[in-house]
């Protein structure tokens, strides 16, 4: 993450809200602002739950539409940053339900198929992320990549922020173990 201006977290804040109101007051064409400012986001959040680009696309077009459609239920309450996390959220949990049978089936194939070692080559975050249970991946990626804090990430979640603290606290012993255990070096720490 690039470092932030004293006050530019704000001015963006208030310029989101500003585009927000315009398209609640009916100018449709003022979203494609807001698509650009958090489509990037979404994208690499939601790729690396799903592990797919056309599932990725697909799925970034729908948490837009019906971030789009559920507009007028966004409150100030939270930044629409955290909202929009939120709704992704659910909307990869909700397609994640839906392969549940299919995904089952392709694990137990994996299972019976011997085990790849990662290449040297892949980055070390690939590594690390698909050492994690998808929970885990969102809490690390809204954590380590996004900055939010645990409360937000409780939002978020829909999991209270102790929770959030305490799993994260799991995680990041899990990926330590596991660096540990490849004979890796430790002396990095994890966000």
């Amino acid at each position: 993450m690039q470092p932030t201006i004293p006050g530019e977290v704000e001015e963006r804040g208030k310029a989101i809200e500003a585009v927000i109101d315009r398209v609640k007051n009916g100018d449709k064409q003022a979203y494609a602002s807001i698509i650009r400012q958090f489509e990037r986001q979404m994208y690499t959040y939601c790729y690396y739950i799903l592990k797919n680009h056309e599932e990725t696309e697909d799925a970034v077009q729908d948490i837009f539409i019906r971030a789009y459609e559920n507009l007028h239920r966004y409150s100030r309450q939270v930044s629409f940053s955290a909202w929009l996390y939120k709704m992704a959220y659910n909307h990869m949990m909700n397609m994640k339900k839906k392969q549940g049978r299919w995904l089952k089936l392709v694990n137990e194939v994996k299972a019976q198929q011997p085990k790849v070692e990662i290449s040297p080559k892949e980055s070390v975050i690939e590594e690390m992320l698909t050492y994690l249970t998808p929970e885990e991946r969102h809490i690390l990626l809204l954590k380590a990549v996004e900055q939010y804090s645990f409360d937000e990430i409780g939002d978020i979640m829909g999991i209270k922020p102790a929770t959030i603290r305490k799993k994260y606290e799991r995680l990041r012993r899990k990926l330590l173990e596991h660096k540990i255990h490849k004979g890796g070096n430790t002396h990095g720490t994890f966000a």
